[in-house]
């Protein structure tokens, strides 16, 4: 049986938790710099608190590393360090000099380094992958992300999340559109420029954006847009694929939820199919745990790997830098 040390115990670490549960991985130790957080999360699945996380690494065989981005490379270097496989949560970090130390660290060990873009691992998503590969939709024209909904800093207000706290704020450009940015790359091909705007709504943390609008030009010339907001009052999420031969939506009445698959090809079929696709209830979690445990023990390449979290997070920068010089 594999086991892992979870560092970090907040809301995504249950996900985890679940997950690796039901894929028979033991998790050895939970390490969080809030012990009641590390505790509450221990006690729920019946696994240990550790108080050195460098011990607990040492004796396990991989290590989710589930803390805020901008807190990661000292847990990172004494995995590579023991020579124990990776699991980390997007976005790999704040600044692209660390996103760049760790890749280069990486590269020296032989060790599964995976970053958890949990969108790949979704049904929908999986769906679409799909039907590009089969040609269904011919060649991307262009791919799109637009989610809106109350979030982090909703109304001005800071609630109890790292995303809001002095310290850890990176942002939604970073944050939270990694995601888009991952699950459109990697439909529609390597991004070349990406250019935006971003605005914040909470005046006591003006470093945080929770507003963007980002354009991105697409290696083989496919153009795409994502529109992303933490201050609508209304709840809405779309993304998908138009196509030469086909185009593919999915949406949601909420700000993650993909639950209809909508499609029309050139050859008069469509598609119109309800999926059980919640996002904190559905599969994703799961599904990337799974690949995760299956290309270390078959030894293969995992899907979205530290370069793929590095390429993600130097997107969002160009966009964070194209507004600054707009304004």
């Amino acid at each position: 049986m594999l086991k892992t040390v979870l560092i970090g115990a907040g809301g995504i670490a249950w996900k985890h938790c679940e997950a690796l549960r039901k894929l028979g991985v033991e998790i050895s130790g939970i390490y969080d710099v809030n012990p009641v957080n590390a505790g509450r999360l221990a006690e729920a699945f019946g696994c240990p608190v550790v108080s050195d996380p460098v011990h607990a690494i040492a004796g396990a065989d991989m290590v989710h590393i589930l803390t805020p981005p901008s807190k990661r490379w000292e847990y990172v270097e004494c995995a590579l360090a023991y020579k124990k496989h990776i699991f980390m949560e997007k976005p790999v970090a704040i600044s692209l000099e660390d996103a760049q130390r760790m890749e280069l660290a990486a590269k020296a060990v032989p060790v599964q380094f995976m970053v958890g873009f949990t969108q790949r691992f979704r049904k929908g998503y999986r769906i679409i992958r799909e039907w590009l590969d089969q040609g269904r939709l011919g060649d991307v024209v262009q791919a799109y992300c637009f989610r809106i909904g109350p979030g982090p800093g909703f109304g001005g207000k800071l609630n109890d999340s790292w995303r809001t706290a002095e310290g850890y704020v990176c942002g939604m450009t970073i944050e939270s559109l990694s995601h888009d940015i991952d699950f459109l790359q990697s439909l529609a091909g390597r991004v070349i420029q990406a250019e935006g705007f971003v605005k914040g709504t909470v005046a006591s943390l003006p470093q945080f954006d929770n507003n963007v609008n980002a354009a991105l030009l697409f290696e083989g010339g496919s153009i795409g847009s994502i529109t992303a907001s933490w201050s609508s009052h209304i709840a809405f999420n779309a993304k998908g694929i138009i196509g030469t031969r086909g185009s593919v939506m999915l949406k949601g009445e909420d700000i993650w939820d993909s639950t209809c698959l909508t499609a029309k090809f050139e050859d008069g079929t469509s598609v119109c199919e309800s999926l059980d696709d919640i996002f904190q209830e559905g599969e994703g979690y799961l599904e990337e745990n799974r690949h995760f445990i299956t290309c270390i023990e078959k030894n293969i390449p995992v899907g979205c790997d530290i370069t793929v979290g590095r390429e993600v997070l130097a997107i969002s920068r160009k966009i964070l830098d194209s507004s600054i010089r707009g304004r």
